[in-house]
């Protein structure tokens, strides 16, 4: 009987080996992604962050690891935008993004647009919920960022934008009266001066008013072959981590308070 159970089991013990082969391949598939370098607490210069950990998480969920490459968010944005790498967080939706960028469905986090002053040097104080300027004001803002369509109507009205490279430098020139105005991007799990204290500006600006909230997500290329398939497959991670309750996992560990 051995010579006709030995095809039966060779062939048994192939198909076990291609399935391991198979399974151990799609366990190891692997994806570059980058994220930007200042943005604590979501993506930090070591690596780290909440943000980071919800985009491994989502990733890991479909038995992808993705690989995070930290670079400032002008070379991120620049990348997913022409199609050098795949996908690119923190990022929040512009008009400039249509055909070439598409957004995940959920946001990873919610950002506000606050308008800093100069302590010495106070701002006119707009009606309540407006964000208004008068023509010719300076203001600070970081490159590349994208920002709320309320920020982006003060440079209709002529507010003259300057070009920083990051919100903390842009703090500390508005300390120094290099601006008149700052417009940084803080978030409801911080204090509202927390910038401020980073960059060691807390006694000479501080918070004006606020101009609009934006989602903050992670955006995929349309023109990288292997775009479309990532967002596919980070927006059924997301979902998964979402149910299964990691994402809340991660958020308890990142804000014990919240």
């Amino acid at each position: 009987m051995w010579p006709y159970l030995a095809p039966t089991l060779l062939a048994c013990l192939l198909q076990l080996l291609a399935a391991s082969a198979n399974a151990a391949q799609q366990a190891h598939e692997t994806l570059t992604i980058m994220v930007e370098d200042a943005a604590a607490p979501w993506s930090n210069r070591d690596g780290t962050g909440y943000a980071n950990d919800v985009v491994l998480a989502a990733f890991k969920e479909m038995a992808v690891e993705a690989r995070l490459k930290v670079v400032p968010y002008s070379r991120c944005k620049y990348m997913v935008l022409n199609g050098q790498v795949a996908a690119c967080f923190n990022m929040s939706w512009q008009p400039e993004f249509q055909g070439r960028i598409k957004l995940a469905a959920r946001p990873i986090f919610k950002v506000s647009n606050d308008v800093f002053e100069s302590i010495k040097t106070p701002l006119p104080k707009p009606p309540d919920g407006q964000c208004i300027l008068p023509p010719g004001t300076v203001v600070g803002i970081t490159r590349d960022y994208e920002y709320s369509t309320q920020v982006m109507a003060l440079q209709t009205s002529g507010v003259v934008f300057e070009n920083s490279l990051s919100d903390l430098t842009s703090l500390q020139k508005l300390a120094a009266r290099r601006f008149q105005a700052a417009v940084i991007m803080s978030n409801d799990l911080e204090v509202r001066n927390r910038k401020a204290q980073q960059s060691g500006t807390e006694d000479t600006v501080r918070f004006a008013f606020n101009c609009g909230l934006v989602n903050s997500t992670i955006g995929f290329s349309l023109s990288h072959p292997d775009g479309l398939r990532a967002l596919e497959v980070y927006d059924e991670g997301y979902r998964r981590i979402e149910a299964n309750g990691v994402l809340k996992k991660l958020h308890q560990r990142w804000f014990p308070e919240q």
